[in-house]
């Protein structure tokens, strides 16, 4: 169960609520003597957290996209007209759609693990920490429903409605769809963050756990949790989060020896 918890408190930040995700791993572990371990791994994480209804967004990712549908051949004009806009509008919009951060990361803990035996049984009770350091590979807004682009959370004025008189005839004039854009209902879709997102992370990680000796093999049973020490934006105009997880995974394990 992926979280994002806030650590520098905006409308853009707040308001997140775990989300459910999915995880894949390998490890090895060195057994030092029969109560204690190390266990290096690697794992593919999803991290992240949603947030559904009215809901702020940052305005400069809206002007941003306006630039780049232009591409290449974008004027002086529209620079200026983009510009006019944003210096305009205000740093938040809102709108009522439903919408999940889903970051993509492969994680590298390494755990000091700590088991005793049930008896003679050929079960085993244990417990693992560690520190993690974690690389991304992706992240996106997932972003479904349509919506007007309104003022403030209270959802009675448009981008549009708000705009100076003198703003709209110039930033109508080098884009001609841009009342509909900010007055009307328009369709919400993925939107790629990873350029808004810091590269590596790193915190704490540990487990409680179960496992079934089957000769030199076991399978076993954790529960337990990350939580990721850095700010996951590279930016913090517009606050900023940390990563964590509540975590429950199964897995087979065999000896290569």
């Amino acid at each position: 169960m992926a979280s994002m918890s806030v650590a520098q408190s905006t409308p853009v930040s707040e308001g997140y609520q775990s989300r459910t995700a999915v995880g894949a791993g390998i490890f090895t572990e060195l057994q030092l003597n029969p109560m204690a371990s190390l266990r290096l791994g690697v794992e593919y994480s999803q991290m992240g957290g949603k947030k559904d209804g009215m809901q702020a967004m940052p305005t400069m990712r809206l002007v941003t996209d306006m630039g780049n549908s232009i591409g290449m051949g974008v004027t002086d004009q529209q620079l200026a007209a983009l510009f006019a806009l944003a210096s305009s509008l205000p740093p938040y919009y809102y709108a009522n759609v439903d919408n999940t951060a889903k970051y993509d990361y492969v994680m590298i803990p390494l755990l000091a693990q700590f088991g005793w035996d049930v008896g003679q049984s050929p079960w085993r009770v244990y417990v693992n920490a560690g520190p993690f350091v974690s690389f991304l590979l992706s992240g996106k807004q997932v972003s479904k429903g349509t919506s007007k682009l309104y003022f403030d959370d209270k959802g009675t004025t448009t981008l549009w409605d708000c705009l100076p008189v003198e703003i709209k005839g110039f930033v109508s004039s080098e884009f001609p769809n841009i009342e509909k854009t900010l007055g009307n209902d328009v369709p919400f879709t993925t939107t790629s963050v990873t350029g808004e997102l810091k590269s590596t992370n790193f915190g704490l990680t540990g487990n409680v756990g179960i496992r079934y000796q089957c000769k030199q093999n076991y399978f076993f049973l954790e529960v337990g949790g990350n939580f990721g020490f850095a700010t996951v934006q590279d930016d913090d105009t517009n606050g900023s989060n940390r990563l964590g997880a509540a975590t429950v995974m199964v897995g087979y394990a065999f000896s290569l020896f």
